[in-house]
């Protein structure tokens, strides 16, 4: 024999029994889910059975409270962050509207003492010009300032829920 020829014999031997060496030594202890015996299940009691029920009932009691709690929490929740939001939108509108005035104050000012100034102005004119100037941009800042003050408070942010956790169900006996 060759040596070639030796070294397949040996590995069809070796595959071969290792495919069919288990399923022989296994053959007589394995069961099938269908070959159990009623020996093999063991028997619950009525009492345990009943308890058994007593707390599923009990669970599925629990358990419909815990998802209304839930529920009702993220849905409060929602509600007020769409509240918030609006007040925050409302808010930042208001300062926008604020911010025009004050800026279209303050370019009023600046034509005005553009205007003062064109052409061959004196010296005290010129400064006239701009203590106006000054005196129309301090008193836009001052409005703004109130106008900024008399703004509603910003409410807080309310946390994201916390509900207690869900409940467990219970064993089967």
């Amino acid at each position: 024999m060759t040596r070639d020829l030796r070294k397949q014999i040996v590995a069809v031997t070796l595959g071969a029994a290792m495919l069919l060496g288990p399923t022989t030594a296994f053959a007589n202890t394995t069961h099938s889910p269908n070959t159990l015996s009623a020996l093999d299940k063991a028997k619950v009691s009525a009492a345990d059975m009943a308890a058994y029920k007593a707390a599923v009932a009990a669970y599925r009691v629990a358990l419909k409270t815990w998802q209304e709690t839930r529920n009702k929490a993220q849905s409060d929740y929602k509600a007020s962050i769409v509240a918030y939001r609006a007040a925050i939108k409302a808010n930042h509108a208001s300062r926008k509207q604020i911010e025009v005035t004050f800026n279209t104050a303050v370019s009023a000012a600046k034509a005005a003492y553009e205007t003062a100034t064109t052409g061959n102005v004196t010296a005290a004119a010129r400064q006239a010009a701009l203590n106006a100037r000054v005196a129309a941009v301090a008193a836009a800042t001052n409005v703004r300032a109130a106008a900024i003050i008399a703004l509603p408070t910003l409410p807080t942010k309310l946390l994201a829920p916390t509900v207690a956790p869900k409940p467990v169900a219970p064993a089967k006996p």
